[in-house]
């Protein structure tokens, strides 16, 4: 197994572009499951569009992982957003956005700690306050729903999931932190899960195709 390599300094923060697409789609492969990576056309769609990707390089200048967002306009709900991740990660930039909504964060397997995905994500965040935005927005997974090699299946997240559809009640927020990967973000970004999104993700086998929508007021 690699070294794990430690990120601590924004100094390992780099813009990447379309001259960067090698690297982009090294971490993509890294970084996510198979049936989880975007083409090489995706990307380059999402560039095309104004979009931003951020990467991270280790001391040996080796790249780590990337943050993948765009700028939006939301006004005061999150009402018009795609219902599907294909769309919702090729939204067209608008004139006057006042949101970031990252779409994807990939980092590699020697490199998966809190340091790398805080510094990252961190750095939207100033960006976006630096813009005068009103908030960050994001898609998490549920892993415990169904579970993969990484996360055990939780039955309670599971109940919450069937009980929504029952009754079409929104969780409260401390049963989404069950889920571990919920919890992680919540506790780096201080996120509320603000939408319960089936079907958007279908590729995602431990989440059964379910994102919850997450978003951060800066």
């Amino acid at each position: 197994m690699p070294a794990r390599r430690t990120v601590t300094s924004a100094r390992g923060l780099v813009p990447l572009g379309t001259q960067d697409i090698d690297l982009i789609m090294d971490v993509e492969r890294r970084a996510f499951e198979s049936a989880m990576q975007a083409d090489e056309h995706t990307v380059l769609r999402r560039l095309a569009l104004g979009h931003s990707v951020l990467g991270i390089r280790g001391p040996d200048g080796h790249l780590l992982g990337t943050i993948g967002y765009s700028s939006l306009h939301l006004g005061d709900t999150c009402d018009g957003l795609p219902p599907r991740f294909k769309e919702y990660s090729l939204q067209v930039v608008p004139p006057d956005p006042d949101t970031y909504c990252i779409y994807s964060l990939g980092v590699a397997p020697e490199a998966r700690n809190l340091a790398c995905s805080r510094l990252l994500l961190g750095t939207v965040f100033a960006d976006g306050r630096r813009r005068g935005f009103r908030r960050v927005i994001g898609d998490g997974s549920i892993p415990s729903l169904r579970g993969n090699d990484q996360v055990a299946p939780r039955p309670e997240i599971r109940e919450m999931i069937d009980r929504y559809q029952r009754t079409g009640r929104f969780p409260e927020q401390h049963e989404f932190l069950r889920d571990p990967l919920l919890a992680f973000y919540q506790r780096i970004v201080h996120c509320r899960f603000v939408k319960l999104m089936p079907d958007f993700l279908p590729e995602d086998a431990a989440s059964e195709g379910w994102r919850v929508l997450l978003e951060s007021t800066l």
